[in-house]
């Protein structure tokens, strides 16, 4: 029976037809090779699954991060304010801590968290009642330092340098950590917003820390954290006798907060 296999192998046609078998054998097994990486791949994905009990929330990989098309003016920021046609009015100034500038052509502004583009545009309202046709550029000369501020029952109260999808935890541990006397489930968030206003959320940190729940909160800059020793029902409390201390510029929680629900 093997001659007749060889001889049919290499017989006129049958050879072409062979050779389109051995052909087709190989990508076989390169499928099957591959199949098996990728069989492999999963396997080792699903051992470090998010779900898994074993992986601690709070030192969980973070989501990336979201891109943003321009970039918005922060507290601390140098910016260069050039008038195209009046250049004795250029300015080159810092966004103060309370997010506002003050130009001899406009007056005091609040800039944190505008576009240099909504700033340019900003200033030409406010400059045209004194200035003709006036075209002006904006231009981020230095990024001020990114800050987020800790108090409350935690080794070092103070502020923290805001690093990439830095979550509230982190912030506390790089101030030293929770006290014994803290309440972490009250921890409470204070936002700054474009008006000057706060608002204000209660994060349950404990549950992060004991139960590892995986954080969903990213800071931002300016962002403050409080953590207290009692349970706090009223945020401006916590701004008036506590955080002013830290932050002497800050303002009072704006209306729209709400931390009556002890969840």
């Amino acid at each position: 029976m093997r001659p007749r296999v060889q001889e049919t192998l290499f017989n006129g046609d049958s050879a072409s037809y062979t050779r389109q078998s051995m052909i087709r054998a190989g990508l076989t097994s390169i499928v099957a090779v591959v199949s098996l990486a990728s069989v492999w791949g999963c396997a080792q994905q699903q051992a470090v699954k998010p779900n898994d009990p074993g992986v601690v929330g709070a030192l969980m990989q973070p989501p990336p991060a979201e891109t943003s098309a321009s970039y918005h003016i922060q507290i601390g920021d140098q910016l260069h304010v050039r008038f195209t046609y009046q250049p004795e009015m250029n300015e080159e100034l810092p966004v103060r801590p309370d997010g506002r500038i003050s130009l001899a052509t406009t007056g005091e502004m609040a800039v944190a968290g505008l576009t240099p583009a909504e700033l340019e545009t900003l200033i030409v309202q406010k400059s045209s009642s004194r200035l003709r046709d006036p075209e002006v550029r904006v231009i981020v000369t230095k990024v001020g330092e990114q800050r987020v501020y800790v108090g409350g029952e935690v080794s070092r109260p103070g502020y923290v340098l805001l690093m990439p999808n830095m979550t509230p935890v982190q912030a506390v541990m790089q101030s030293g950590g929770f006290r014994i006397t803290a309440k972490p489930e009250s921890t409470l968030l204070l936002s700054p917003h474009r008006d000057g206003e706060f608002s204000a959320a209660r994060l349950n940190l404990k549950q992060v820390v004991e139960e590892g729940v995986p954080e969903r909160v990213r800071l931002a800059a300016g962002d403050v954290l409080y953590v207290p020793s009692s349970w706090i029902g009223d945020a401006n409390q916590v701004v008036d006798l506590y955080v002013r201390g830290l932050i002497p510029v800050l303002p009072r929680v704006g209306v729209g907060y709400s931390l009556g629900q002890q969840n």
